[in-house]
Parts: structure tokens; sequence; C-alpha cells
């Protein structure tokens, strides 16, 4: 799992920005951080181009940690065994890599959900001793069926206690649409078998507790990342490397970010957030000890059990597309794997079909054109000597294309906003993109102004109905042509589609 300036409700965007105003200045920034001797530098990203209320509606901790106050216990009264290392990173531990990909919430207050799944899959690493196991979780599935909303978020003792309980599901069964959409998703949704699918956690502890503690957060940390809450300030959104201490007093709310490791020689600790890789250092940063945000005063250990060993499907990954002839990549770690089998469900739940082949990491070749078109889920299983299976891997989804599809695109403006007079602050526009029997792989939005200069936004998770949010304020007064495009990409399948074009007036 890999893992803006557009709000789209389209927020799972990477974005060609050639020229937009920032909500913060950021060569004003750094020229303070610089005079006042900070250990830390701001850089633009697609947070910066956001208004204040949806920065805010992303900050989706319950309970913002205590700005004016904050309990401290004395180091003096913490029992350790032997002497700390005065760095931990689960990023380069033994010369290995145990953090998962990174992700991005975007524009829901899901923060809880993501940074749960983040120290969740790590922990499952760790706890296995497999570092590139990295099983894909649903954030989607645990903030949906847990209790969470994209408009008031969520806490991370509720998110605790569900993955004890019931734990979150693969991926595959409830893929994450809520940032794209800025929408809750039903619990419904999920597929039918999400119990039998599901990754659950053995307990869980509390390092600390609405108090500072830091020898205890680190003496966890020895174990696994920890999930933790802190206060968001409007300067924190643009952090681009460095060791982060506020010099804003614009709070912004409550937010939840996993800690993935210390540095005594930075006073810092290593967290990993859910903005995508544009924020911080490819979306991981340093933040003080002594940073009034709250940071480490609340955190949370899972205890996972151990997986002796591991199966992934390499390919295909979820939201893939694949055309004609291609294949199948999987991998095992189990020593008796004599053979792979690849198994695709439908929509059913019934296998469509099954492919195999020897060796505990092999291909097999895969003729998609005796599939219908459509979505379909895959797990690999290991198999020995004997045809018995030894494990399975968590399922993925994809889509299979290969005839034409039905693809329409248009958009109009939203809540009465009318294209034919002149635009200003931010504009809403509800997009319609139908496209059978395959959705969208990617959509994007033009602006051209009246010298041929174009910037596009991009959005690489396309439903039938989507709502864009366009801040007109970030271009110049003047005549625009605006319009959308979709595409369906395969390895060497291409289709797309164009709405009508529209001038419009910009006029603020």
């Amino acid at each position: 799992m890999n893992r803006i300036l557009i709000l789209v409700v389209l927020a799972l965007l990477q974005i060609n920005v050639l020229a937009a105003e920032q909500r913060i200045n950021i060569q004003v920034l750094n020229e303070k951080l610089q005079n006042q001797g900070a250990t830390w530098y701001a850089k633009d990203n697609w947070l910066n181009q956001l208004p204040k209320e949806d920065l805010q509606r992303m900050m989706g901790l319950r309970e913002t940690p205590a700005q004016d106050a904050e309990f401290v216990v004395p180091e003096s009264s913490i029992k350790t065994k032997g002497n700390l290392p005065t760095v931990h990173d689960w990023r380069d531990y033994r010369g290995q890599n145990w953090v998962s990909p990174m992700l991005n919430q975007a524009n829901c207050g899901s923060c809880v959900a993501f940074a749960s799944i983040g120290v969740l899959e790590t922990q499952v690493n760790i706890s296995s001793l497999i570092p590139q196991l990295n099983r894909r979780l649903s954030p989607q599935f645990l903030f949906s069926c847990g209790g969470g909303a994209c408009n008031w978020g969520w806490m991370p003792e509720s998110a605790s206690r569900f993955l004890m309980k019931k734990g979150t599901t693969d991926e595959a069964c409830l893929p994450y649409t809520s940032g794209a959409t800025g929408n809750d998703v039903s619990c419904k949704a999920a597929c039918s078998d999400s119990s039998q699918r599901s990754q659950k956690i053995a307990g869980y502890t509390t390092p600390s507790r609405s108090a500072r503690n830091i020898t205890a957060v680190k003496q966890a940390l020895l174990k696994g990342p920890v999930m933790t809450t802190l206060t968001v300030y409007s300067d924190f959104i643009t952090y681009g490397g460095g060791v982060y201490k506020r010099s804003s007093k614009e709070a912004l709310g409550g937010h939840a970010v996993s800690i993935v490791g210390y540095d005594d020689s930075k006073n810092a600790w290593i967290i990993r957030n859910s903005w995508s890789e544009d924020w911080g250092d490819h979306g991981f940063g340093y933040v003080d000890y002594d940073d009034d945000s709250g940071i480490s005063d609340s955190t949370w250990l899972f205890n996972v059990p151990a997986i002796d060993g591991y199966v992934s499907t390499i390919n295909p990954h979820s939201y893939s597309y694949m055309t004609g002839v291609t294949q199948f990549d999987g991998t095992s770690s189990y020593a008796k794997t004599d053979s792979l089998q690849f198994n695709v469900y439908g929509d059913s739940g019934k296998i469509s079909a099954t492919q195999s082949c020897r060796s505990s990491q092999c291909s097999a070749q895969v003729d998609t054109t005796q599939l219908s078109d459509g979505r379909y889920e895959i797990e690999t299983l290991a198999l020995n000597s004997a045809g018995n299976e030894i494990a399975r891997s968590s399922r993925d989804f994809f889509y299979v294309i290969n005839s034409e599809p039905n693809m329409s695109l248009s958009f109009k403006g939203a809540q009465g906003v009318d294209l034919s007079k002149p635009l200003k602050g931010r504009v809403e526009f509800d997009i319609v993109a139908e496209s059978s029997p395959v959705p969208m792989s990617s959509l994007e939005f033009h602006i051209v102004d009246i010298n041929g200069k174009e910037n596009i936004r991009h959005s690489d998770i396309v439903l039938s109905k989507m709502t864009l949010g366009w801040r007109t304020p970030l271009v110049p007064n003047g005549t625009y042509t605006i319009y959308l495009t979709g595409k369906i990409s395969a390895d060497g399948f291409e289709r797309t589609v164009e709405s009508a074009q529209y001038s419009i007036e910009v006029k603020n």
C-alpha cells in the first residue's frame, strides 16, 4: 500500500500547482523560525492550501488535549531495566524497516483510525519478526464499524477496545473512501465474511495517561510503536523537517498520530502522521519532548500475537486494473511451501478462477479475458508437497477490463452556483462520473487561463458521485476554461473521457 489543493471532497489528491496562494506564507514563517532560533523549518504542501474549516475537520480527536496545563511524572519514580538506548527507530531497527507504508486520511476526521492502523500493521510485523509482512488492514472498517464519523472523529480508547473485541478486516473487505468523499460509510458495506478476515489485538496498555512520562513511553517503544494524541497548531501543518516545537498560538484541534521511535540527541519523538508523504519527511517528523502540544502525554501500546510466517500477494495489489494476459505474483516465508495457489473471488464470494505455480516465490500467467469485466478479490495460499494448505494471505482487490467501457463525465455548479456568472470565494461542483463495467481509475480537474497556462488537480479514487471544491481566491482574477477528464488505465489499456468545457470568470 502506497501511499490537494483541492478539497474534493476529492481529497486524496496529488496536486500539480503552478502558482497558488498559501494559507501560511512559508517564507515569512521560515524567517520567523530562523530569528527565534527554531530547530525546524516549514515547507508548502497540500494542507497549506486548505481553508481553516477543512483543516479543523481533519482534526478528528473528540477530546483535544489540555493546552493550559500539563501533569508530569517525575523521572526518578520510574524503574527501568538497565539503560535505555539513546536512539530507537522502528524505521531502521537492526538494518530493517518495520514500519508499514504511509497512509493519507484526507478529507475526514479519521485520524484515530489511521493512527491505530499504523500501529497495528507495524506491530504485526514486529511481533511476527517479519519486517516486510505489511498486512494491508482497513481503516474504513475500524472507523465505520467502531463508531467514528468524519465530522466529529473518534477516541483512541474506543478504537483500542474495538480492536480487541472485534478487530479490523483487510483493506479489500472495506476500502477507504471517506477521504475522497468526505462522507461516512456504513459498516454494512463491508464484505459478508468480515469476521473471518479480521485482525485483532490481544490487549493494550497505556504507558502514559494524561501526564508526561517520557521514560515509560521510551520503554514501551522498545516493544513497538504507540498511538498518541496532540493539539495541532497552525504551523504544524507546514512542518518540513527538523525538530518541531510550536511557534504558533492558533490551535486547530486534537489529532492522533503514532510514535515510532525517539532520539535523545535531538530530544525528540519520531512520529508517523496520516497526511501522506507530502507532509514532513515523507510523512514522518520529529517533535520535541518538551513541545506543549501534549504529544506523548497519553499513549496506547498494542499487544499483537505473533504470526509464525507470512503469505503475500505481490501482484495484483488493491486498486489495480488488469487487462489481457498478465500474471499473479506471490511469496511465502514458510519453509515447507511447495507451491502457491491464487484464488480469485467474484462478487458472489465464490471462486471465479484459480492459478498456481511451483515454489515459495513464483508467478502464474493469467488470461483475464477468461474473466468477466468487473471487480475481484484475490488471496494467495501456500501449499505443502501434499497439496495441503499451510497459510494464506490477506485479500486484495483489483479490476478486470477487456471490453470497451461506457464512460460519461459531467459537472455543474452545486448549491445554486451559476457558472455563467462571475465566481468568487470557495465554490463547489457536483460531479457525476459514470463508468461501467468498472469505475474510472483516475480523475483530473483542469484549470486553463487565458494564456493557455494549465493547472491540474488529480484524484486516484473515483466514485460515481463526488463533490469538488475550488477556492477561487487561489488564482488571479480573470477568465478560465475548466473541465474534467476521467481515465481507465491498465497495462496497455487506456480509455479517456472528457466533460464539457466551461468558460468562467473569477472575480474576487
